[in-house]
């Protein structure tokens, strides 16, 4: 090395890496598993993205709004902000969710609308090849049909998708008093 630089050493290390290395492999699109949350609603064994669901509790205590709606149960402090919770399966199915241990919230935020949605019992985390994705839904309960954004299959059971996107946007569900 005798008189060299520790910088012109550097240089040269650099140098060989660089010829010495193997091109980048041939630009592959690898499309990225659809990942979900599986919950049961008004009898049916739905799962919604993942990106559309913030937080999985038990349902927490709530305080009655009067002038509103049966199937909104009433707010909710969960962690420090107030927000609604809903009993979607009343709103859609006609039936209140019977108090469960397995009952949970789903919290969801989305296009500034900030709600619990109360669900029967949640599945957990469910992944899918985007590949495997069928645009049909099964759904028996009319009013959860036009929620649905098609479907997948595993070997065990269908899922079909519940799209928060088109919760929030269903006037029925804005529509509290």
């Amino acid at each position: 090395m005798g008189s060299r630089s520790p910088f012109a050493v550097l240089q040269d290390i650099e140098q060989r890496c660089r010829s010495n290395s193997l091109g980048l492999p041939a630009g592959e699109q690898v499309e990225e598993d659809w990942v979900g949350i599986g919950f049961e609603l008004c009898g049916e064994t739905l799962i919604a993205r993942m990106s559309e669901i913030n937080e999985i509790l038990p349902p927490p205590d709530t305080v009655r709004i009067p002038g509103v709606l049966p199937w909104v149960r009433g707010l909710a402090n969960v962690r420090g902000s107030l927000i609604p919770v809903v009993d979607v399966q009343a709103l859609l199915c006609g039936e209140y969710i019977r108090p469960s241990k397995k009952n949970r919230l789903l919290v969801i935020d989305q296009d500034d609308i900030q709600a619990g949605v109360l669900v029967n019992e949640v599945y957990g985390l469910r992944r899918f090849k985007p590949e495997d994705r069928h645009p049909r839904a099964k759904a028996s309960q009319p009013g959860l049909k036009d929620l649905l954004d098609g479907g997948f299959d595993d070997n065990r059971q269908q899922w079909s998708v519940f799209s928060v996107r088109r919760l929030v946007g269903n006037e029925q569900f804005l529509r509290v008093t």
